[in-house]
């Protein structure tokens, strides 16, 4: 039942598996849950539910969250390490908080302080690195990339999050910021899978040194980068994808906005494939018990399989 309330679909390619010499295959599952602002901190709303009834039914490699509370990344992690889910019970999450200049936190149910949210991620496999990167400042919260290497798997992995900014005038920095170092992976023999909410639209321009050229329709031309996000083949809407967005942010093909994003190179990839699933109404409720939806974004899953030099 929870997996027909969170609209779910079934995976074919098995987690982290080989498909053919040379090649590995994973999933990828991303969310902005809103921790705070649908949420208010709270880990008994049906929001960390609802995280991980998901993650249950999807089984990816990796999970991706975005604007999640201290406690509610606790809730996750514990449930996570409840289910077997995690090849290293003790080494598989890690939480970034971005700080904001207004001393902003989440609070619990009694009004007790938390922290600020953040984002944070998941790996089945055990990382061997992290990197906890600061980007340009948007003179208001501190947004982060966060980034784990894995070791134990070919093809020199990492997989990041981050949360990149609304503000206009700061967000080419962070947009740069995060393709440059993904870039630089990349440069160095390594395949980098990055998820995030990237509060940018495919056919913005400043997402044209992302794309690479061969993503070139009506919907998102221009491109000169070297990734493909994970959505871009989706006939719904050619070289742009899906929604991920429920509110009233205008996209492309008559559909709302879509700024959560999974990037992986395209001299790395095989075969993708990326879906963003509408988050029903009955699962979370509010300080007054009703029903809200859990969060305004849409879950995203991806499946790639990926060159392993």
């Amino acid at each position: 039942m929870l997996a027909a309330l969170l609209g779910c679909t079934v995976w074919a390619a098995p987690a982290g598996s080989a498909t053919a010499a040379g090649t590995a295959t994973y999933k990828v599952w991303h969310w902005n849950v809103a921790g705070d602002q649908n949420n208010y901190g709270s880990t008994g709303n049906g929001l960390v539910d609802a995280i991980l009834g998901s993650v249950s039914y999807r089984n990816p490699d990796f999970v991706s969250l975005n604007e999640i509370c201290p406690d509610q990344y606790k809730a996750v992690l514990k449930g996570l390490q409840d289910a077997g889910w995690p090849q290293s019970s003790t080494n598989f999450a890690r939480f970034e908080p971005m700080p904001d200049t207004t001393g902003f936190v989440c609070k619990n149910s009694n009004g007790t302080a938390q922290g600020t949210y953040g984002v944070a991620l998941f790996s089945r496999f055990a990382p061997t690195g992290t990197d906890r990167i600061t980007l340009p400042s948007d003179g208001d919260r501190e947004r982060k990339l966060l980034c784990v290497s894995l070791g134990s798997q070919p093809g020199g992995l990492r997989f990041c999050t981050t949360h990149i900014t609304f503000d206009s005038a700061a967000k080419p920095a962070q947009l740069d910021a995060v393709r440059q170092k993904a870039e630089e992976w990349t440069a160095a023999g390594g395949t980098v899978i990055t998820a995030g909410d990237f509060n940018t639209q495919p056919h913005d321009p400043l997402l044209n040194s992302w794309y690479t050229p061969s993503v070139a329709t009506v919907n998102n031309g221009g491109n000169t980068g070297l990734f493909h996000e994970l959505d871009d083949q989706d006939t719904l809407c050619p070289g742009w994808g899906e929604q991920t967005t429920e509110g009233a942010l205008a996209g492309k093909c008559g559909q709302p906005g879509k700024v959560d994003l999974i990037w992986a190179a395209a001299g790395r990839l095989v075969s993708y494939d990326e879906d963003a699933h509408p988050i029903a109404t009955d699962r979370c409720v509010d300080r007054t018990q009703q029903y809200i939806p859990c969060s305004d974004h849409r879950i995203v899953d991806a499946t790639l399989t990926v060159t392993t030099p």
